[in-house]
């Protein structure tokens, strides 16, 4: 509805439709609107005419947040952090089978509950249903820790609950492909603001352990068991806050560290190709060291997509863009040399679960990789427009979702929870 309101905001005859269309969900989105385009004359008439004499109320709202919001962000975190310590309470409950089946689904269904509240998600009970689902499938996984195909569906877990997040995001419109990219940049703000979070609430935690200790009052066992768990919890949802209603688009720290990093990952990328080459290392035969190398490969990828993410598309051709085609450019050498080593492991060693993982994995990146050098180059030689780069990122990224359920349901029931 705020694209919609942005999009009709030239034409005072087509905001009257949209307002009569749907008063609720369009007063309840008029803001943000305002907040995006406040010199808007036409959204001004339309600010005085649905907030009359409510001026403090407004302004709230286009600043960034409401005492609702900052309300619903501490009964979202105090709910989250209270079926965090479940296992604390319950002794029956084994903690480690509890984490590794819920934590991320915990943190995820938090969330998902924030957007669904501050996008007026009409289909929100859609990934609440498919989030208690996986849920459930998760939890009724044999209790095997040496079952790969076990292991590999609590590893890719989190993904599906990131994609069920991403839903209450696009606030049930998942087809739409600019909002996708506006996912991708609320996560790298999140990263951002969720480590500020974090490093701030261990200052806190060290600062208050020390005063109390001088005063010889332990509450070491308490703070650490109740406030920590609870905080830990809670920063990814403060996080949320902050990026969503207080930061907003006024400042973004975001893309400024990803045009610091991206040329340093080129760097590094290609000493370390060199590097290689050069030590002769057996990347065919080195197990431990292909995990790494994927790993590498996956922090790097990363890294492109969030580096184009943050770029303006409506920004001419520069130097930065030739850093992320050869940051690009080396992660694809670097995923086709991890594709030869896994496909000489499995016609070597045959099929495993772990061996089919990493391989369904890389050919996905791999092809999304390609898929971005293509429209990147096509970009910079002025053939295309660079929408059709960002139409390539968002709309592959349900193939990540589908191998992820893939894995997660179908690994542990063809391999027979081996």
């Amino acid at each position: 509805m705020k694209d919609r309101i942005l999009e009709a905001a030239v034409s005072a005859s087509e905001l009257e439709k949209l307002y009569r269309g749907s008063p609720a969900e369009f007063t309840g989105a008029f803001p943000d609107a305002l907040k995006e385009r406040p010199e808007s004359a036409i959204l001004q008439v339309w600010r005085e005419r649905l907030f009359f004499g409510e001026d403090s109320a407004i302004d709230k709202k286009v600043l960034g947040w409401r005492a609702q919001d900052i309300w619903w962000t501490a009964i979202l975190s105090l709910i989250a952090g209270t079926l965090a310590k479940l296992p604390h309470w319950i002794p029956a409950v084994n903690a480690e089978r509890f984490y590794s089946r819920n934590l991320c689904g915990i943190v995820a269904g938090a969330l998902i509950a924030w957007f669904c509240a501050q996008r007026y998600c009409r289909k929100g009970i859609i990934p609440i249903v498919l989030l208690a689902a996986a849920l459930v499938d998760l939890n009724l996984l044999p209790d095997d820790s040496k079952s790969e195909s076990i292991v590999l569906a609590l590893l890719h877990a989190p993904f599906i609950f990131w994609s069920l997040v991403g839903f209450a995001f696009l606030g049930g419109e998942w087809r739409n492909l600019p909002e996708r990219m506006d996912y991708l940049r609320y996560n790298g703000e999140l990263l951002v603001y969720t480590t500020v979070v974090l490093l701030g609430g261990m200052i806190l935690t060290g600062i208050t352990l020390a005063l109390f200790h001088m005063i010889d009052v332990k509450i070491e066992d308490w703070y650490m068991n109740y406030v920590v768990v609870y905080g830990a919890i809670a920063s990814p949802i403060v996080a949320t806050f902050l990026v969503e209603k207080v930061v907003g688009t006024r400042f973004k720290i975001a893309p400024l560290l990803a045009k610091v990093f991206t040329p340093l990952f080129l760097v590094t990328g290609i000493a370390y190709l060199i590097a290689m080459a050069l030590k002769q290392k057996n990347l065919f035969t080195d197990r431990e060291f292909l995990l790494a190398f994927n790993v590498l490969l996956l922090v790097v990828l990363g890294l492109c997509v969030f580096s184009i993410s943050e770029r303006g598309s409506g920004e001419s051709a520069g130097a930065m863009d030739w850093m992320n085609i050869g940051l690009v450019t080396v992660t694809l050498a670097i995923d086709a040399v991890a594709l030869a080593a896994i496909l000489l492991r499995v016609s070597s060693y045959g099929f495993s679960p772990n061996r089919l993982a990493v391989l369904g994995a890389n050919l996905l990146v791999f092809v999304h990789l390609a898929g971005i050098l293509h429209h990147y180059l096509r970009f910079v030689r002025r053939n295309r427009s660079f929408s059709d780069l960002e139409k390539w990122i968002a709309g592959y990224l349900p193939a990540y979702t589908a191998w992820s359920l893939f894995v997660m349901v179908g690994f542990p029931l063809a391999f027979r929870f081996r």
